[in-house]
């Protein structure tokens, strides 16, 4: 889920990284956007929070979105479920 100017949505992720993401999503957003995101891990109880991510390109129904600023703690879990899940 991503909140903003963009509006509210959800999508998709694909290629999620500590940097960032790609997206899947129906809804329009703008390229240079700001957002609040809470990522919904599989193997998670609660949303991963990213305080602020920008939106760094869009094309169609995808965009890519780099994450800016994370509470230490939703770093740390990501970090974890990335190494866990690394292939």
């Amino acid at each position: 889920m991503f909140a903003g100017a963009p509006g509210i949505g959800e999508g998709v992720i694909h290629n999620l990284s500590e940097s960032g993401c790609l997206i899947e999503c129906e809804r329009k957003v703008l390229e240079g956007s700001y957002v609040t995101v809470r990522l919904w891990l599989p193997d998670q109880v609660r949303a991963l929070v990213i305080e602020l991510a920008a939106i760094r390109w869009v094309r169609e129904h995808y965009f890519g979105m780099e994450f800016l600023r994370l509470p230490a703690p939703d770093r740390s879990r990501l970090w974890q479920f990335l190494s866990a899940h690394h292939r």
